[in-house]
């Protein structure tokens, strides 16, 4: 394996890994609003950091878009999937072994009681299309300032969050809950939260 997937695929990692374990610890102490802040800026951060190593996806559906966009080639882009989906992995293990899976379970994206899970794919599909969109905008974009785009994909996941999360559990991110799906035990959202930002992430390709 080339020098470069690998240090590709332990950024994508560990950036995945923060967004998990901090957001399974936050949606199961803390209100709505925090726990959206915690997710948003957990990405900011992560993406302010390693960024300039991987590009930052720490996200299934944004490496799809980017995929589509030629902006990655296939080989890397399956990489990119495997890390996202082991870094949550790892971090919802971590959280379960610190506490119970319980919180894990708590932590996992999940329908509301008032939602279908066809409306509830259609706000994941929204969501994402705004975050996968945000992506384009700021960071292939090369119009933008380099400086803004951390910031822009942190805010457009709070913002996401604030929004859907009573619905959906705003995932925006298969990586999100398949990691803490797998060890909660937790699958009511799983359509929503697999299907609906992989569309999202199509459809914000194709209008960019």
């Amino acid at each position: 394996m080339p020098e470069t997937w690998i240090r590709n695929a332990v950024a994508e990692a560990i950036g995945i890994f923060t967004l998990v374990f901090v957001g399974v610890l936050a949606v199961s102490n803390v209100d709505l609003t925090g726990a959206a802040l915690a997710q948003g800026l957990a990405i900011a951060v992560m993406v302010a950091a390693l960024g300039h190593v991987s590009g930052g996806h720490f996200n299934p559906a944004i490496t799809l878009g980017l995929f589509l966009g030629r902006k990655i080639d296939l080989p890397m882009a399956i990489v990119y999937w495997v890390a996202q989906l082991l870094g949550g992995l790892v971090a919802a293990l971590v959280v379960a072994l610190a506490t119970s899976t319980d919180v894990v379970e708590i932590g996992t994206p999940k329908l509301g009681d008032d939602i279908g899970a066809g409306w509830g794919i259609v706000l994941e599909i929204v969501a994402t299309f705004f975050l996968v969109l945000v992506v384009f905008g700021t960071v292939v974009d090369r119009r933008a300032p380099a400086s803004v785009y951390p910031f822009a994909i942190g805010l457009t996941i709070t913002a996401a969050i604030l929004a859907i999360g009573p619905y959906t559990g705003g995932a925006l991110n298969p990586a999100r809950a398949f990691g803490p799906a797998l060890v909660g035990g937790e699958w009511g959202g799983v359509a929503a939260w697999l299907i609906g930002p992989l569309i999202g992430g199509v459809l914000a390709w194709a209008v960019h």
